[in-house]
This record gives structure tokens, sequence and C-alpha cells, in this order.
């Protein structure tokens, strides 16, 4: 439905008048009701009665004039929120980042932006990437940052790359592991390896990579944090597939070593 006719309607059933719409709108009136008569032709019904110069509603023209405050109502309220956002000194955002980004990336970026906008009031909550993915397709979330290939993301999200990371293979010094030149993908799929939960972006991109050399996955053991696995693996328990974000001080300390994978 053409927006500018429906203005053009909400005014003379505001007014039930085509001089005093055609006056607030700034057009004439003969456009004003050629207007209104391309609405009724689009809509397939007779929207106003004519008595005189004054007019009334029909049925469909009342049940249209509610429909088009509510969509007029809806547009004020999103140039508000726009304006705020442009603005940037007051409000509320409303966000969730995974795990990784949530702990790894995150932080100095919140810092930097409650320096610059201290009056906007940040909202932030850690999910696993699936979870995000459906709180912001329900409108729970203004914004949510995930792991994973932006290509796999639904459809219906706007999506812009925020930053590139690396996955790591990495065991502690002690594993069986350690000392070999490099791993095949398929070696990975001999049950050693510590993994996020299902619907965690990390996860999903492994099980893709290493779909694509036929290899399944089945993990030593499941968990919902990445510090967890961190600590299962410098303890030798088994080896985890992680962020390089995640570990570059445990790298940098010795406490973890990367493998190479080939292929």
């Amino acid at each position: 439905m053409n927006l500018q006719y429906l203005r053009v309607f909400l005014a003379v059933a505001e007014h039930e008048h085509i001089t005093r719409a055609s006056e607030e709108l700034i057009l004439s009136q003969p456009a004003v009701t050629k207007t209104i008569q391309h609405l009724e032709h689009e809509v397939g019904l007779e929207l106003i009665e004519r008595h005189g110069r004054r007019i009334a509603l029909t049925h469909a023209g009342r049940i249209l004039r509610n429909y088009a405050r509510r969509v007029f109502a809806l547009e004020r309220e999103m140039e508000e929120a726009l304006t705020a956002l442009r603005d940037v000194d007051a409000g509320e955002v409303t966000m969730a980042a995974s795990t990784t980004t949530g702990v790894y990336l995150l932080p100095p970026v919140v810092a930097l932006f409650r320096e610059r906008y201290p009056q906007v009031t940040l909202h932030i909550t850690i999910l696993n990437s699936h979870e995000i993915v459906e709180e912001t397709l329900n409108w729970n979330l203004d914004f949510g940052l995930v792991e994973g290939y932006a290509s796999a993301l639904p459809p219906a999200l706007q999506v812009e790359v925020f930053a590139h990371d690396e996955l790591v293979l990495v065991v502690s010094p002690w594993h069986r592991w350690n000392g070999l030149p490099a791993l095949l993908p398929e070696d990975l799929g001999e049950g050693q390896l510590l993994m996020r939960e299902q619907g965690s972006g990390i996860r999903e991109v492994i099980e893709q990579v290493l779909l694509l050399h036929n290899v399944q996955v089945r993990p030593l053991l499941t968990m919902p944090d990445n510090e967890a696995i961190k600590q299962m693996a410098i303890n030798g328990v088994g080896a985890a597939i992680v962020s390089a974000l995640a570990v570059r001080r445990e790298l940098a300390a010795g406490d973890l070593v990367r493998i190479p994978i080939a292929g």
C-alpha cells in the first residue's frame, strides 16, 4: 500500500473534511480527492461518503483509519528511536554476545563506548550463538555478536563482519599429541576433543569444517564454558579447538601448546 496515499487518507479521516485536510497537507483539494480515489481503487473498497463539504467514513474507512493511526504512530516511534541512537547522548542499548566475543573481544570495546557515551545504558547478556540469533529475530535484542560464518546466518538478519579470529588446536605440554608435526582432520574424530555445547558458533564451525573431510565429531567432553574447557585442556584431560584470543596468555606461558592441523 502506498504510504503517501495512506497519509492523505488519515488527514481526511481525522478532519472529516477535504478542505481542512488539504490545508494541513499543503495540497490542492482536487489532489486530495484524487488521492482518496486512488486509495479506494487500490483497496477495492469505498472508504468515505460525501455529504456536501463534509465526509463520513464507511465501515471500511473506519477500519483503515485505525490501522493508519497505528502505522504512523510506529513511524514516529521509529524516528524517535533512530534520532536517539544518532545523537547517542541518552537511551538504552540491549545486546548479547557469545561467550568468546563477550569475554575476550567485547570488554575493551565497551570501555571505549562508555568513555565516549557515558549517558547510554548498556544491557549485555552472554548467550551462545544460536540463542542470540533467536533473540534477535524475536526483537528482544538491538543487536548481537556471534561467532561463525556470516553466510550461515538467517537472511532476515542484517549482518556486518565485526572482527576476524582464528581457531587453534591446543593441548597440554604432556598430552600425547604434543610434539607431533601436525594432525590430520581425521585424527580429530578419535574422541579427544573438549567441545562447546550444541548451538555454540565455534562448535558449528568445527563441525562444518570436519564434515568437509568426512569426519564425524565425537567429543570427549561437552561444556558450555570456554574457561572450563581451557582448564580441562591445561590439566591434560583432552585437546581443544578454541579461539586464538582465548588462549593467548596460556600459549605465551607454556601452559598450552599449539598443534598444527594439516589440510
